[in-house]
Formats: structure tokens, C-alpha cells, sequence
């Protein structure tokens, strides 16, 4: 059975919140602080685990709080190419 999930950029996301040495917890904090009021550990998690859909306002924001642009979160072309189905079929 295929992969399924919801968006790209978890892998990536996670990778750099501990490149940065910063918890679930942490970031979500520091996300909050730069206005998405929802966020906290659960969300943080869902995202690196793929499970949850992020909207472009959300990625600006996550990607400026990590200190990266928006498209330094995305895979590359070809890994992308190769989850684009599983993408399209989404949730779990």
C-alpha cells in the first residue's frame, strides 16, 4: 500500500527544530508568539509526522520562525514527484 499523508514538509521541519536544539514545545511557543495561536506540541508532532495539512500562511510563518524561506521546507523535484500520489490521496 502506498504512503499516505498529508503535507511535505514534516521531515523537513522536524530536521531543523533540532538542528536549532528547540523542543515540540519550544517551537510551538515561538510559533504562537509569531501568531498562529493554535499551535502547540500536538500540532507541532502532527505536522512532522505528516498527519496534518499545512496552509501557506502556516508554512511563512513556520519557515520564518525557523529562520529559513518557505522553500527550503519543500523536498526537492524528484522526492516530491515520487510522494505526489500519496500526497493527492491524502489522510490517513
Amino acid at each position: 500500500m502506498p504512503r499516505r499523508f498529508r503535507n511535505a514538509v514534516g521531515p523537513t521541519v522536524r530536521l531543523l527544530r533540532i538542528e536549532k536544539g528547540l523542543t515540540q514545545d519550544q517551537l510551538a511557543a515561538r510559533l504562537v508568539l509569531a501568531g498562529l495561536v493554535n499551535a502547540d506540541r500536538v500540532w507541532v508532532a502532527k505536522i512532522e509526522s505528516q498527519i496534518r495539512n499545512v496552509f501557506d500562511f502556516e508554512l511563512a510563518v513556520i519557515a520564518a520562525v525557523l529562520g529559513v524561506t518557505a522553500d527550503k521546507l519543500l523536498p526537492g523535484g524528484k522526492e516530491l514527484k515520487g510522494d505526489l500520489q500519496a500526497l493527492q490521496n491524502g489522510g490517513r
